[in-house]
């Protein structure tokens, strides 16, 4: 096959690879929607303003002192330096750029490996369109970068036979363990790879790896990995992390594995069959395979059929064994024609339709994002955040310890720490006890008044369960059997003898515990008849009693006075009216 001069190398690559970056310039500019992000960000201002990393646990009151081991401290000093410096559109840059990165870094390394231009593009398509659904801004971020690059760097050492790549690794190891626990696969993908570079055809023509680096690279990225504050303390996380989780009653579907999932785990079945088939026509046509990416692809959707979590990991690792299959196939055939037609055509075509799905995704069918639609933009998804409603906490003073939800507790943290403390956050390994007390406490009204009173709540900040549950309610005549009721969780958990709604939108409520200092303030705030999230039993009643629709219908209009868009109360307005 004719080599081609770099001149005509640049000029097949340029369409296809500027196609492909701003593909990833689109799909990496999104809008921040990562409820753990608020809580990086607060961690990260207090080790800037600190000087030091915490040892124990500072934001929350139901666990301040308890030891705490912040495995990902330097994103959170990363991205809360970006934020400090430029706010937080730059975060939203700085994902834009990483994407751009990785989509760049994996390009390049397939055509090293001899892909066709056109072939490698379309390969890296789907590994970012695959890994999209992970492109939260939080720590994984970093194994989605550093993964690629690793296995780049082993490229590179079989490729060429110098050592320099295989001594900047450790330090990579050294620089992602201290970003993300993602990092403990290095020693697993290092030696599925040099294992692989000894098997047949996986020199790739070249020199194989002697033994002592098969052997020994991998023990020295496992040494690497001590290279963090906590040396190996820091690989009791998952474990933490593991007890906070078991037995609890709701299973986040991250962590389901693919047996488990109530719904097909499509993207992964389709990006698997497209490897298989592409591997398979590389084995046909070319009768060669490399095992060295083929075992890295293999380790990695084992990996990401235990869970949609590691999902974009499985994208960006196995589109190297792609690429070895496309220049297995590119051997034996000429493909220049063809390539032409497809880097011509075929690849801004691609890119532009998947930039489409991207910014305009369809809200069902087999294409719809299964973790939701990231929006294109700059700043916070809204209403997906309490912004308005922590804006009203800020002004209010003498409010004691608050109730949150887990997802609320980060924005809390960044919003209001210090002083505020908050109840829970998404830091599952510390106080792991918590979460049980939590989920026991839902369950008994008792249990759950002896939570409150442990921990001395005042108030609540809560997002909205629209779902009613049934409970049982006095006889509506004595002697008379039990009444069943149904209203909603927070309807039932700060019911309106102890509790006074006292702001509501369509992100969250605020509740205050009624205390006798708290009479006249009450007075003035409280929405004493309407409850939007149970708004089926206040409807109900309503029906039946003119004069508490009437009223209700009065703290509606108060609503809309002070906020038009609030859609729940607009809503409300209209199922209200005579």
């Amino acid at each position: 096959m004719r080599v081609n001069s770099p001149a005509v190398t640049l000029r097949r690559d340029l369409v296809p690879a500027v196609c492909l970056l701003l593909f990833a310039a689109v799909a990496g500019t999104v809008r921040l929607k990562a409820y753990d992000l608020f809580w990086h960000l607060a961690s990260g201002r207090w080790i800037l303003e600190h000087g030091e990393l915490p040892r124990t646990d500072p934001f929350r009151f139901t666990s301040h002192g308890v030891p705490w081991v912040d495995h990902e401290w330097l994103f959170q000093v990363a991205v809360a330096t970006l934020e400090r410096v430029w706010g937080l559109p730059a975060l939203v840059v700085g994902l834009a750029a990483l994407v751009v990165a990785l989509a760049a870094l994996l390009f390049n390394s397939l055509r090293r490996a001899g892909a066709p231009a056109a072939g490698a593009a379309l390969v890296v398509l789907i590994a970012i369109l695959g890994a999209r659904g992970r492109f939260f801004l939080r720590p994984e971020l970093a194994s989605l970068f550093l993964l690629p690059l690793s296995i780049a760097l082993l490229q590179s050492f079989r490729r060429t036979g110098s050592r320099v790549p295989v001594l900047i690794l450790p330090v990579l190891v050294m620089l992602w363990v201290n970003f993300h626990p993602g990092a403990l696969l290095a020693p697993v993908v290092t030696a599925a790879y040099l294992v692989g570079t000894r098997l047949p055809g996986g020199a790739r023509g070249g020199r194989p790896i002697p033994w002592t680096w098969v052997l020994g690279l991998p023990a020295v990225t496992i040494l690497a990995l001590l290279a963090n504050p906590y040396g190996a303390g820091l690989f009791t996380v998952p474990f933490g992390i593991a007890e906070a989780l078991r037995g609890l009653p709701g299973t986040n579907p991250e962590w389901l594995p693919v047996w488990q999932r109530p719904e097909p785990f499509l993207f992964f079945f389709c990006g698997l069959a497209a490897l298989l088939a592409l591997a398979v026509a590389a084995g046909v046509k070319a009768r060669r395979l490399d095992p060295a990416t083929g075992l890295v692809a293999l380790a990695l959707a084992v990996l990401a059929s235990t869970g949609l979590r590691h999902l974009g990991l499985f994208f960006v690792g196995a589109a190297f064994f792609a690429g070895e299959a496309l220049a297995d196939l590119a051997r034996v055939r000429d493909p220049q024609r063809e390539e032409r037609r497809l880097g011509r055509l075929l690849v801004p075509l691609a890119c532009l339709l998947a930039a489409f799905w991207c910014v305009l995704p369809p809200s069902r069918g087999p294409l719809r994002p299964r973790q939701g639609a990231f929006r294109p933009g700059f700043g916070i998804e809204p209403g997906r955040f309490p912004e308005k409603a922590v804006d009203d906490l800020a002004r209010r003073q003498g409010v004691g310890n608050l109730y949150n939800d887990v997802a609320f507790g980060g924005y809390l943290l960044w919003r209001l720490y210090p002083p505020r403390q908050v109840f829970i956050d998404a830091r599952n390994e510390v106080n792991p006890g918590l979460f049980h007390e939590l989920a026991a406490a839902r369950g008994s009204e008792e249990r759950w008044t002896a939570l409150l009173a442990r921990y001395g709540i005042d108030g609540a900040l809560v997002r909205y369960d629209d779902r009613p549950r049934a409970v049982l309610s006095p006889p509506a005549v004595p002697g008379g059997p039990p009444r069943v009721e149904h209203h909603t969780t927070n309807a039932l958990f700060f019911p309106r003898e102890r509790f006074a709604l006292v702001y509501w939108d369509d992100v969250a409520m605020i509740f205050l515990r009624r205390t006798p200092e708290r009479a006249a303030l009450l007075e003035r705030e409280e929405y004493r008849y309407v409850h939007p999230e149970d708004w089926r039993a206040t409807l109900a009643q309503a029906e039946a009693d003119p004069l508490f629709r009437a009223a209700v219908l009065e703290d509606v209009e108060r609503r809309l006075g002070e906020d038009p868009g609030v859609v729940r109360a607009l809503q409300l307005r209209e199922a209200l009216a005579p």
